[in-house]
Formats: structure tokens, C-alpha cells, sequence
């Protein structure tokens, strides 16, 4: 233990001479004692002490305070008796649910038990197995039904089932789980695909723990990651349009579940965690048959793509095709910073495989004979706004400037780490789909300062996964897939100039705050999606040129018009589960 403490001292005191290095390098010495004085009246001699576990990543079991906190929410949201009495008076439609499992030796038992013990009862059972009939038959008493099949093409022949339940074994399904099912149908009698919320058993206090709560549909997400396992329901109608003759032997549910998305528009999502994995996926299982899966689903939609493993096991990396190479103009706004704007310049100069483009620079009332001197040495176009700092404003008037069929919106203290960073925001925003793109980006000590933003009810606004190292997955492998969000930072922002302009630009009232946001919200309305790229990945110190005084009378005005402007936020933000509150903790309501 000793050895342990020493080592992770060290570690720390390495990392901490890194961080005085590049602070000194690229601020100098008195932004370097300015920062660290800071630092250490706040954390005292703690700053010298090994970094502790961050606590949100899928990685780690919970704390055990977190156990309680799960087992109190799903204590609160457990139905009574009167309420299931009354369910069944109020609604008539009593679909029947197929669950098909695939046969596995060692935990099909505990999968089985768990349906039997369901309190709405009008289901069936179908075990998809080429071998193994004879081992389980004898487990199926006590079950109204049960059959087999030895061929996923005899699956709709022998189901009698309104709905065909995909639930992979080794997982549990909460006693109510089907029962919630039937209410959710009912409330919502247009769903084709519906998925839920998972827990994960934890065997050293023998419960559930470590609740995903999901985003909304999010169609690029589920190509990055399989987040509908493991318990997804198909209406029988869509499964019928499916030529089961091409679907997958070694992974035919996925298959299933990615056919079926490209029929179905009516994908909903049940927030409430009904099913527990108790064994986790291997990590290679099935890795080069779910290439293969999404490679072809790629080719059906006519989207040229190759597809490969992703930063983090079980996730998927799809590198699209641009056959062109169009024009990116960056922006970038900047104001007696010449020592940050030549390194993030430099960082594209010298350090981006992507060639095309140009660069803007919107000088705000620069007066440093140092930052005019180095203007001089230039040779990118330079713009002037003489007005107090507007950052809608500005970039606006940037616009007007640009030729290029993309805009790059840059703050001046970001440096590309990947030098396919813009390569790979130009390809995933020339998808059709695509209106706006967002980086990854980290601090010096290669923690997530950006990886999407995300809103609460309240309308405000954050970034999660702060100061997680950028390498971990955060909450459930978050942080390391492409996906949906609701908005992304201004400080990288890749937005289609046709799109950007349809849009009608940055709303100019958010002069310092939620101007990114506002713009994102805009392009999603118009039906484009807004992504955040894990893969391209920059270094961002984060709001260098604001002072924190006006940053807070900025945000606080700035968020009362953001929220009146877009109140459906209260509703929940649909990329964000509304069962969670900061950083992904969660939300239990007395």
C-alpha cells in the first residue's frame, strides 16, 4: 500500500511540473504565479495529493451513498396494488409480447425466472437455438408458453405476438416490466420500436446499480454503440417488412434492431430502468460480425462509410467518405492575444492533414503593439469589430466575409492534438443529416473540458464529464462515441454555411453565453442533427479573454433569455435522461 501511495504521489507531482510547463510556455511566468497562487488558496496543500477516482464511469462500481439513492428511486417508482387494479380497469388493448432469447447454457435460467415472475402474463416465449432443446425443455414448466426455433427465419411463423421482445440472456426483467410495457402502449399507441432503461447487478452488495439512463432515439449514437440492448421491443408489423433471409446467425438481434430502425419512424424511448445485465458483454464478442452488420446496413442507405472498432470496447468507429473536399472557413475571434492566436494558427498550419481553407481573424479592439506586429506577419484576412465583445455579433460579421461552403467557429485558445481533428468534422458534417458538428475538447492534463452540452429542466446548461481523463468512457462510454446532443461549444463549432444561414445565424441578443446553444437548438428544429465527434480532439483552455465578473452578469441575463426563448427545454433536454440531474448523478424527487 505504501509503494501504491508513493507511486500515485509521484504521479501526481509529474503531472503537476507538466501543467507549470505548458502554462509558463504558452502564458508566461506571470499568468503561471497568478494561476498557481489561485490554486492554492483554494486547495491548500490538497493540490500536492493524489488526483482522487473520478466516481462517474461505468468502469467503477457505485458509492455506496449512490446504492441508496438507487435502491430509494426505484422503491418510489415501484407500482401498487391499486394502481395496477386501476391500469387494467382504464385500458382495454392487451397486446401479447413475444420475448425471444437466444439460447446460452450458463444463463438462460436466470433469464427465464425472471419472465415467469411477470405480473401481466399475456406473453409468450420463443428460445432461438440451434442446439440445446433438450436441456431447457425441461426448465419451461410453469411457463403458459414456450417454444423453439432452430432458424430466425421461423421466428414470425411462430410467434403469436402483437410485439416481439429482443432480450438477451443473462439479463433479468424487472417483475413489472412487462406490465409498464402495456401502460406505455397504451399512453402511446403509435410506437413501432420502444427501448428501455438498464441496470447492472451488483454482486458485492447483491443489487441493481449503476442505472443508464438513455438519451432519446439518436440514430448516429446507436451506430456507435448497440444502446437499445438489452431489451428492445418491435411491433410485429415492422418485423414483417424485414427479409430475415440476410439477417445475422451470430448476431441476429442486433441485425434485427438495426433493420427495423430503418423502416421504423416511431422509435420511443421508456426512461425507467426495467432490465438488469448480470453478465456484461465480452469484449470481442461478436465485434467482426456487428462490423459487418453496420457496414451493410451503411450500404442499404447508400452511405459510403468503412466501419472499424471504436476508442473504447464495444463501441464502433464509422469513418465517412467525403469524395469531395469543400472549402472551411475558420473564424476565429481573438483580442490582444497574439501568443495564443500564432499557436492555434501554427497548430493548422503544421498540424491538420485537411488542406482547404481559410482563415478569418475578427480583432476586437486589439491595442498591444505586439498583437498589431504579428497582424503584419500575416497573411490571412483580418477583420475589425470596434464594438464591446459580442461573440454573435462578431462571428456574424465574419460570415459575410467567408467563402466556403463550411464554417469552422474557433476560439483563438484551442490547438488540434489529432491532425485528422478537421478532416473528421468535415466528412460527419457533409452527411445529409448533419447540420452542426462539435470536438472533443481537453484541458493540459488531457481531462474533457468539451464533449457536448447538455441541458437540465431549468434550462441551464453544462458541460459533462469535466475534468474526466478524456481516455475513459465517463458515464457508460459517453464520452468516446459519436452521438447526439442538443448542442455543442462554440469554441469548435463546424456548421454548414447554407444551414447556417436557412437558420438565420447567431441570434446577436446572446452576446457572451448560449449564443453555440441557441444556434445548435436552431439547426435541430430546422431537422438537422447537431453531433459531437470524439475523434476529433483539440486542446482548450477554455474562456481565456473573459473576465469572470462580466462572464457572470453575462450568463445570468443571458440564460433568462435562452430559456424564455426555448421553454420546451423544460420538458427535459431529449438528449439527456430526465432521471438525471449534474454531471449524469441522479435525480430522485422527494
Amino acid at each position: 500500500m505504501t509503494i501504491f501511495i508513493a507511486a500515485s504521489r509521484a504521479k501526481k507531482l509529474k503531472k503537476l511540473r507538466n501543467l507549470a510547463t505548458n502554462i509558463i510556455n504558452e502564458y508566461g511566468y506571470c499568468y503561471f504565479i497568478r494561476v498557481a497562487f489561485y490554486e492554492f488558496r483554494r486547495q491548500k496543500f490538497k493540490l500536492f495529493l493524489p488526483d482522487p477516482e473520478n466516481k462517474i464511469t461505468l468502469e467503477q462500481t457505485m458509492h455506496i451513498d449512490d446504492l441508496r439513492k438507487y435502491e430509494k428511486f426505484n422503491q418510489k417508482n415501484s407500482l401498487k396494488q391499486d394502481e395496477i387494479k386501476e391500469t387494467y380497469t382504464k385500458f382495454n388493448f392487451r397486446p401479447k409480447f413475444t420475448v425471444v432469447l437466444k439460447y446460452d447454457k450458463k444463463n438462460i435460467e436466470l433469464t427465464l425466472e425472471s419472465i415467469k415472475k411477470q405480473i401481466y402474463t399475456n406473453y409468450e416465449i420463443i428460445l432461438f437455438s440451434g442446439d440445446g432443446k433438450n436441456e431447457i425443455e425441461s426448465q419451461s414448466d410453469g411457463f403458459q408458453d414456450i417454444k423453439f426455433i432452430s432458424n430466425m427465419n421461423d421466428l414470425l411463423e411462430n410467434s403469436e405476438g402483437d410485439f416481439i421482445c429482443f432480450q438477451e440472456s443473462g439479463s433479468t426483467l424487472n417483475s413489472e416490466a412487462l406490465f409498464k410495457m402495456y401502460r406505455f402502449l397504451n399512453k402511446v399507441n403509435d410506437a413501432e420500436i420502444i427501448y428501455s432503461d438498464n441496470d447492472y447487478f451488483e454482486k458485492k452488495y447483491s443489487t441493481r446499480a449503476v442505472p443508464f439512463f438513455k438519451p432519446d432515439w439518436s440514430p448516429h449514437l446507436f451506430l456507435s454503440m448497440n444502446y437499445l440492448e438489452p431489451f428492445c421491443i418491435i411491433k410485429k408489423e415492422i418485423l414483417e417488412k424485414i427479409n430475415f433471409d440476410d439477417i445475422s446467425s451470430i448476431s441476429p438481434f442486433y441485425d434485427i434492431m438495426i433493420n427495423s430502425t430503418e423502416i421504423s419512424t416511431k422509435i420511443m424511448h421508456y426512461s425507467f430502468p426495467i432490465c438488469t445485465i448480470h453478465k456484461k458483454k465480452s469484449v470481442e464478442e461478436h465485434v467482426k460480425e456487428e462490423i459487418k452488420i453496420i457496414s451493410k446496413h451503411l450500404d442499404r442507405k447508400k452511405i459510403m462509410a468503412t466501419v472499424s472498432q471504436g476508442i473504447l470496447p464495444n463501441t464502433y468507429k464509422i469513418q465517412y467518405t467525403n469524395e469531395t473536399e469543400p472549402l472551411v472557413s475558420i473564424l476565429i475571434p481573438t483580442k490582444n492575444n497574439e501568443k495564443i492566436l500564432q499557436r492555434c494558427i501554427e497548430s493548422l498550419e503544421n498540424n491538420t492533414t485537411y488542406k482547404n481553407w481559410e482563415i478569418i481573424i475578427i480583432d476586437n479592439n486589439s491595442n498591444k503593439s505586439t498583437t498589431k506586429k504579428y497582424y503584419q506577419s500575416l497573411s490571412y484576412q483580418i477583420i475589425s469589430y470596434n464594438e464591446p465583445f459580442n461573440f454573435s455579433k462578431m462571428n456574424n460579421l465574419a460570415v459575410k466575409h467567408a467563402r466556403g461552403e463550411l464554417l469552422l467557429f474557433l476560439n483563438d485558445d484551442t490547438k488540434i492534438i489529432n491532425p485528422e481533428s478537421l478532416k473528421e468534422m468535415v466528412d460527419l458534417c457533409s452527411q445529409n443529416d448533419v447540420g452542426a458538428v462539435g470536438a472533443k475538447l481537453i484541458h493540459s492534463d488531457e481531462t474533457v473540458q468539451h464533449a457536448g452540452i447538455a441541458f437540465l429542466q431549468t434550462g441551464a446548461g453544462f458541460h459533462p464529464f469535466q475534468r474526466i481523463h478524456e481516455s475513459k468512457g465517463g458515464y457508460h462510454n459517453l464520452i468516446n462515441v459519436t452521438r447526439e446532443c442538443s448542442a455543442v461549444t462554440g469554441a469548435c463549432l463546424l456548421v454548414k454555411k447554407e444551414i447556417f444561414d436557412q437558420v438565420n445565424q447567431f441570434d446577436e441578443d446572446f452576446d457572451l453565453y448560449y449564443g453555440d446553444a441557441d444556434l445548435c437548438l436552431k439547426i435541430i428544429k430546422a431537422g438537422y442533427n447537431v453531433l459531437y465527434n470524439p475523434h476529433a480532439k483539440l486542446l482548450h483552455e477554455g474562456s481565456y479573454s473573459i473576465q469572470k465578473q462580466a462572464a457572470m452578469h453575462f450568463a445570468i441575463e443571458n440564460h433568462y433569455q435562452f430559456i424564455q426563448k426555448w421553454p420546451y427545454l423544460k420538458d427535459g433536454d431529449p438528449f439527456y435522461n430526465v432521471n438525471l440531474d449534474w454531471n449524469y448523478s441522479l435525480r430522485l424527487i422527494e
